[in-house]
């Protein structure tokens, strides 16, 4: 080997043995052999084809695919390898600690999954979640399953040219559809250009940085020539395209840096690196113009990214934002978790709950105030969070392992034979790349599993530095041991197959629920499914959804003016299948506050209905709710509805109040006292306080509102529409504000403009049936006046909430301590409109923002 960590002298090294030369393979027979194929082509196929894997219309979700593709492929190399073991007298395998330690990490998730309260989110959520006990187990199998490669340089070709192949693929096909558009095949899965087989768009940023530095390793370790080289260089280049539209920060500083010391390597050499007696080998021209176009664009967008990225956006007509929460924000919450549980956190899986029970109330001035942010800054911070400080340093302790054995193999050690070093180098610097970014962001599926199986193909190369570092396991050395090696087999075997079965049904579940979800004609069809659902996996939305579907009907059949009998026997039966329901949501996860909530609402509809001690019941569920969500001012607003139809004003002023308090611009709270006003015949005096309120806070948009509301209410027309206008110029994508100014313009006979302001209020309400049929009844000319209010404001106003998109008007809606964009702003984002997106990886329109978060509070 040369004097260069980069690069080994690939001329004067003789071909050496599969193995290191002092140590023999263990033969195989005929049948062991294939075994051992068999698993071989295991990893090869999840090494390679793991990015692009998804079934048609995702509807479990894209990472529970990914997570359903590994756990089998890990199942099969299970299998063949317990077979195989009865077989074979001995194995051969190197062991590194850092393997040891991350299985270390795997028990702790365990431990604290059992310990959490919550153990089947824990262990495996609803939808098999990255930060689940489960999936480290899966990243964990992966990344041992792929020591069946050691020794074996023809199989890691393979799996090598298999995923160059796929990436190349996978990157041609997102570089089409930035060019093309969405519908450029879509496959009937991915509706928008920031979504593709990978996961959401900073995962393909995260993949194409990965590509551009394995593409110049690639280049600069192998005499590849021709059109070899030029499809690596064409990697290289489609990745640097597809970071320029994500504008990823971090990727770029990475990109750079590493780009910035292979440049200065290939510039010195020839005269640092060389000894007198060593031949002089020309450099690459296409590796040294590849690399100085690499450093080039990452110091552009390093330097100048708002700038870039505005260019670069107005050329796609592409701008992506994901929002995480800060630093500050997560290093919050951990100390808020670690005052009740320092060693074991609050659980895997769990870092909703904890955002929920202790996040800064600050957040709720923001448009993220009813987002449960499902991650922190970033996986490793996340997982000191769910896993405690246990978990979480046996994390860092593995990585530090982990570059201890990239020290000793490339530096210590050394690797002989001229592949095995490249095979090294690239493993090694893939899992370092990844590893390190989960540091600063929260990877998908796709990328942590990649991470272990880089990590996994470090450890082959690393049985090949040093016959001291191979370990030699007698198997059925004796007879004893024969018939223990056979029980545990037995074991294996039958462990893995009912994990199949039963991770098959969970996600046989969450698919089936889903589609039809999407797909239902009726309430019926839904309320099926969701039962099917439910008996091959007890997840609580399933039970939640039913006691949904019954809660509505009994709010139809309240709206009946006059019940017959058929009428009050059709609300008990659905009374009652509704308590059912939705107790068994709250007991199948007495954590989530949702399920709490609706229990107050089925309680809440029944004392409407006057059933007696209902009332105490719906502010008990409320309660309960209120402690699981404490800074989440929904509640105090249910609870002010709920006084409000039992008749207790008094006590619907004190929870609007303590709504206010929680969220001051909280646009529900502010119309239902408006409300109240109206209807107790203040209008006169809340006129006079909220304009008094607005000379303490002239830019608060919600006040205006307020204001307009009680001026439309006094017939005050022309002054209701200057404070809606008002409230508009301070924040333009503000719909309630709209809504309410359409109305206003109706009551005056500017029907043109009313239109004018419904549409844009649709863009971010496409659902709301009610108002599809205002706007139909405004242009045929059947309305003439504000429709009957309701103790609720009529239309959604900017949030994330679940499944849905919604636009933010000023850039600066972003700026928060709490929370933090990953991607480079762009600096038209000033002023343009910014569209948010609540779950990473769903299908959004080609400008997105996107919350990093589970799904929020009702």
């Amino acid at each position: 080997m040369s004097g260069s960590v980069f690069t080994p002298n690939l001329k004067s090294v003789s071909p050496e043995p599969e193995g290191p030369a002092e140590t023999k393979p263990v033969k195989l027979d005929a049948v062991g052999g294939q075994l051992l194929k068999v698993a071989q082509y295991a990893v090869l196929i999840a090494f390679g084809f793991v990015t692009i894997f998804f079934t048609p219309g995702i509807w479990a979700s894209l990472g529970f695919d990914k997570t359903i593709f590994a756990i089998a492929l890990c199942g099969i190399v299970l299998i063949s390898m317990s077979l195989l073991a009865l077989r074979s007298r001995g194995a051969q395998t190197v062991l590194p600690m850092s393997l040891g330690i991350f299985w270390g990490v795997v028990g702790v998730a365990w431990l604290s999954a059992l310990l959490s309260g919550d153990i089947q989110d824990s262990i495996v959520g609803s939808i098999f979640g990255p930060q689940s006990a489960g999936f480290l187990t899966v990243m964990a199998l992966m990344m041992t399953s792929t020591l069946v490669l050691q020794r074996s340089k023809v199989m890691t070709i393979k799996a090598l040219a298999v995923f160059g192949f796929v990436s190349g693929l996978l990157l041609a096909y997102n570089v089409l559809r930035i060019i093309f558009g969405a519908d450029f095949l879509s496959f009937g899965s991915f509706m928008a250009v920031t979504v593709s087989p990978i996961g959401g768009f900073n995962d393909l940023a995260l993949f194409a940085g990965l590509i551009v530095m394995l593409g110049l390793i690639t280049l600069l370790q192998l005499p590849l020539r021709g059109l070899t080289q030029g499809a690596v260089a064409l990697l290289v280049y489609m990745g640097l395209f597809v970071l320029a539209v994500v504008n990823f920060f971090n990727i770029w500083v990475v990109i750079g840096f590493f780009g910035l010391l292979l440049f200065v390597y290939l510039l010195s050499k020839d005269t640092l690196f060389l000894d007198n007696e060593e031949e002089k080998q020309p450099v690459s021209k296409v590796l040294l113009i590849t690399t100085a176009i690499v450093c080039v664009v990452s110091a552009v967008f390093i330097v100048s990214g708002e700038y870039a990225g505005n260019k670069i956006s107005s050329l796609t007509d592409i701008e992506y934002i994901e929002v995480k929460p800060s630093i500050e924000a997560t290093i919050d919450i951990t100390k808020a978790v670690y005052s009740e549980n320092i060693l074991f956190g609050i659980g895997p899986n769990r870092f909703a709950d904890a955002w929920r029970l202790h996040k800064n109330v600050g957040i709720n001035e923001t448009i993220f105030w009813d987002t449960d942010f499902g991650a922190g800054s970033g996986y490793i911070p996340t997982l000191f969070v769910t896993l405690g400080a246990l978990g979480g340093t046996l994390l860092v302790v593995f990585h530090l392992f982990f570059l201890r054995l990239g020290y000793r193999m490339f530096l210590k050690n050394g690797i002989r034979d001229s592949y095995w070093y490249y095979f090294g180098i690239v493993s090694f610097t893939g899992a370092v790349y990844l590893w390190g970014m989960s540091y600063v962001y929260v990877p998908g599926v796709s990328i942590l599993l990649l991470a272990a199986l880089f990590t996994g193909f470090t450890f082959v190369a690393y049985g090949a530095s040093s016959a001291s570092v191979l370990l030699t396991i007698p198997l059925a050395s004796s007879r004893q041991r024969g018939f223990f090696l056979m029980a545990a087999s037995i074991v294996v075997i039958t462990a893995t197959i009912g994990a199949l079965l039963t991770i098959t049904q969970q996600y046989t579940a969450q698919a089936n629920f889903s589609e039809t979800q999407a797909n239902a004609t009726s309430a019926e069809e839904l309320a099926q499914a969701a039962s099917a659902s439910f008996e091959l996996f007890p997840d609580d939305r399933f039970v939640s959804a039913r006691a949904q579907i019954q809660l509505a009907t009994l709010n139809a059949i309240l709206s009946i003016a006059e019940l017959t009998e058929k009428d009050q026997q059709r609300f008990i039966a659905a009374a009652e299948q509704a308590g059912i329901f939705a107790q068994q949501a709250v007991q199948a996860d007495p954590t989530n506050p949702d399920n709490h909530a609706i229990l107050a609402g089925l309680y809440s509809t029944l004392a409407q209905a006057g059933f007696e001690g209902a009332v105490e019941r719906a502010i008990t569920s409320l309660a309960t709710a209120q402690q699981l969500d404490p800074f989440n001012p929904a509640y105090k607003l249910l609870a002010a509805q709920i006084a409000i139809r039992t008749g207790d004003v008094e006590q619907a002023r004190t929870e609007i109040a303590a709504s206010l308090t929680l969220k001051r611009n909280y646009t529900q709270a502010l119309y239902l006292s408006a409300q109240l006003d109206i209807s107790q015949g203040n209008v006169v005096s809340a006129i006079s306080t909220t304009q008094a309120i607005i000379a303490l806070e002239p830019n608060n948009p919600t006040r205006y509102f307020q204001l307009g509301v009680l001026l439309s209410a006094n017939e005050e027309t022309p002054q209701a529409i200057a404070a809606f206008q008002a409230a508009i110029a301070r924040d333009a994508e503000y719909a309630n504000a709209r809504y309410f100014l359409a109305l206003s313009y109706v009551n005056n006979q500017q029907t043109d403009s009313a239109l004018e302001q419904l549409e844009i209020v649709q863009r971010t309400n496409q659902d709301n049936t009610e108002l599809a049929t205002l706007i139909e009844q405004i242009k045929s000319g059947e309305i003439a006046a504000i429709p009957n209010s309701s103790i609720a404001a009529p239309v959604n106003d900017l949030a994330v909430p679940t499944g849905a998109n919604t636009t933010v008007s000023n850039g600066e809606n972003l700026s928060s301590d709490l929370v933090t964009p990953v991607n480079t702003v762009p600096a038209a984002n000033n002023s343009d409109d910014v569209q948010v997106q609540s779950q990473p990886g769903s299908p959004a329109e080609p400008t997105a923002v996107t919350a990093t978060s589970a799904a929020p509070t009702q």
